[in-house]
Formats: C-alpha cells, structure tokens, sequence
C-alpha cells in the first residue's frame, strides 16, 4: 500500500491531464505551451542543481549504461530482425517501429516519476539515460534513417548537424553542464542553487499534465495487432531486460530501480518528430505513444509493487 500511495499521484497528474482536455476543463493547445516550458526551462534547471551535486564517481557507473543502454539496442536490434514486414514494409517505417518500442520518455515522465518517489537521489539514474538516449540513441535512430533514405544524398544530414542538434537539446547540454560541474567539484551559489531547484520543481505537474493532455483515444483504435506487440515490447519486455543486467551486475538499489524505470516508461515523444522529417512511420510512432502512455499508468504500478519486493530497503522511510 505504501508503495501504492508514494507512485499515485506521480500517475494520477498524467491521468489529470488526460482527463481535463477530454472534459473541455482546459484546451488541448496548453499541450505545447507545457512541454515547452517543461523542457526548456523545468528539466535544464533540475537537471544542473541535481547532477553537479552528485559524486563525479556515481555518475560513471557503467553497470547501468550497460543495463539500460543494452537494453535499449537489443530490443531496437529485435525489431529489425525480427519485425520487417510486419511492423513495416520498408527500412525507414520498420526504423520507426524498432524505436517506437525502444526509445523511452526518460525526460518528461521518467525524471518526474523518481524524483518524485525518491527526491534527489532518483535523478542522476533518469539523468544518465536522458543521455543515453539524447546522445546516443536519437544519433542511431537518425543515422539509420539516414541509411534507409538510400540515395538521396541532396537531403542528407551532415555529421556536424547530427551534432549540433544532440548537443542543443535541452536535456544534453544541461546533462553535460552538470556533469562538467560535478567533475569539477565546482560548488553553485546557494541563490543559485535555490533558483534552479525552484524552477525544476515546475517539471513534475508541467511535464507529467502535458503527457495525459497529449493522449489520443483515436490512436488506440487503429492496427490493434502491431500496437499491442510494440506496447508490450516497450512496456514489459525492455524493463524486463534491464532489470535482468541490473541484477547480473549487481548494481546498486536505487541504479537497478533506476535502470528498470527509465525502461517502463512510455515511448519518447521525439520519435513522431524523427517520422515527420522523414516521411516515414509517423502514424506507428503517434499510436505508440499514446498506447504506450496511457497503458504504463497500470504497467508502471506493476514494476514499482516488483521492485520494491526485490528491493524493499531502498523504499524504507519513502514519504515519511
């Protein structure tokens, strides 16, 4: 029950946000406003506050770059393997489908969530995989896309632009920026610090509200057969897998809650935007997300009642 009442409110803004556009309570245009504010202003002041305050040391566990990362490109690689023909009839849809199932919203509903259950220490996981799929993953989706493309050299991406729009998303740079002061050892100004802190405070009701809003019933109508494989893929079998290296490397409680969180959560949003650019999957990845978000508000409660049987210590005194 505990554990019930310390997730419940993390899930039911997500269910508030759905609810209150679908009763007209407000209008689905504040979506954007939201996300906006969420991502460019909430997620780089928390993540910056957060990151340089932890030990340059923690940050570099491998155990779960491996667990989480691995994770990630095995079920991107299965997909591949496994889905062409039907998950998509073509390299650039079935590209979408794999990272439909694999690339999670760390950012706006992993972050909120174990910050809100765990406070501070629940970050840099959240952290670690905000770029582990900023930096790494979004750069793959977009070279294979690229690849899929084939000839039409004219509207290929440089390398350098790749670049430049991994190390301008918000999540990155502000990563990075914390990163860099946590390796210096490099102290904010407490004014400073309180500012930061305040503003990301925002992110949790901003990000997790704007994640319901932007459920679409008509998504979950269409193609039930390839939506429940993907849903299942990203919901269940890519926590599963991350959990499973957790425990093989034995890392620490709150890393392999972590790493298993960060997992379960919902498809990211920026996989419509990578369909959009490129012509291709975009109505997989719009029914991803909206199945994915709206599914992990009972998926999620599972894996949180799962980990804190396998790690109870780490949930003792939580919201006391």
């Amino acid at each position: 029950m505990q554990i019930l009442l310390l997730v419940a409110p993390a899930l039911a803004i997500i269910l508030t946000g759905f609810v209150a556009v679908r009763a007209r309570i407000v209008d689905d245009a504040i979506t954007g406003w939201l996300i906006t504010f969420a991502y460019k202003i909430c997620l780089p002041a928390l993540m910056i506050t957060i990151v340089s305050d932890a030990k340059f040391s923690e940050l570099l566990n491998w155990g779960f770059w491996l667990s989480f990362g691995g994770a990630t490109l095995i079920v991107v690689g299965l997909v591949l393997v496994a889905g062409r023909g039907w998950l998509g009839h073509d390299r650039g849809t079935l590209t979408i489908a794999a990272f439909a199932a694999a690339m999670t919203n760390a950012g706006f509903v992993a972050l909120p969530v174990l910050h809100h259950v765990f406070g501070a220490k629940g970050v840099p996981p959240a952290a670690i995989a905000n770029l582990i799929i900023a930096a790494a993953m979004f750069p793959l989706a977009l070279v294979l896309m690229e690849l899929a493309r084939g000839g039409d050299d004219g509207e290929r991406r440089s390398v350098a632009g790749i670049a430049w729009q991994v190390i301008s998303s918000p999540m990155v740079w502000s990563t990075l920026l914390g990163f860099g002061l946590a390796a210096g050892q490099v102290e904010l100004p407490h004014v400073v610090d309180d500012f930061l802190l305040a503003l990301g405070q925002g992110l949790t009701p901003a990000a997790l509200f704007a994640v319901g809003a932007s459920i679409k019933l008509g998504d979950l109508v269409h193609d039930a057969g390839r939506l429940a494989v993907l849903a299942t893929l990203k919901l269940v079998v890519l926590p599963a897998i991350a959990l499973g290296f957790a425990v093989l490397l034995d890392l620490a409680p709150i890393w392999a809650i972590g790493a298993t969180i960060c997992a379960a959560v919902p498809t990211a949003k920026n996989i419509v935007v990578l369909a959009d650019q490129f012509g291709k999957g975009k109505t997989i990845a719009s029914m991803a997300i909206s199945a994915t978000t709206l599914l992990s508000i009972g998926t999620l409660t599972l894996w949180f009642l799962l980990l804190a049987q396998l790690y109870p210590l780490a949930f003792t005194d939580l919201g006391s």
